[in-house]
């Protein structure tokens, strides 16, 4: 009986500890732009709804809905990895592999969401 109810504090801690944590990150350098966040799972939706909002056509998948682990071609051209999973998200820019249109959108966005996981509920 105690090692049960020791086991239910221990995963009901786990479970309520990640939601505290957040932060953004993003980095530039000569060739690449990147951005690393952490945040609470209830802002997924619409962070990824905002990149599609962003950077998606038509016809371009949607990251709404989606865990990604893999390097993206828009029908733009744009390319760019990404690892994505509720309340954890990675995206690297080679700036070498897209047009400056492209890098001035996709900086635009990552601001976007930096202030999307900054902002309080």
């Amino acid at each position: 009986m105690k090692i049960c109810l020791l086991l239910i504090c221990i995963t009901g801690y786990k479970n309520i500890a990640p939601a505290d944590k957040t932060s953004v990150t993003i980095t530039e350098s000569g060739n690449q732009f990147q951005l690393s966040a952490e945040y609470d799972k209830a802002k997924t939706r619409k962070i990824a709804q905002y990149m599609n909002d962003c950077i998606t056509g038509y016809h371009d998948i949607s990251f709404v809905n989606a865990q990604l682990d893999a390097d993206i071609t828009l029908d733009s051209k744009m390319t760019f990895y990404i690892k994505s999973h509720p309340g954890e998200l990675e995206l690297k820019f080679d700036k070498k592999k897209n047009n400056a249109d492209d890098y001035t959108k996709f900086k635009k966005m990552c601001e976007g969401i930096k202030a999307i996981v900054e902002e309080k509920r």
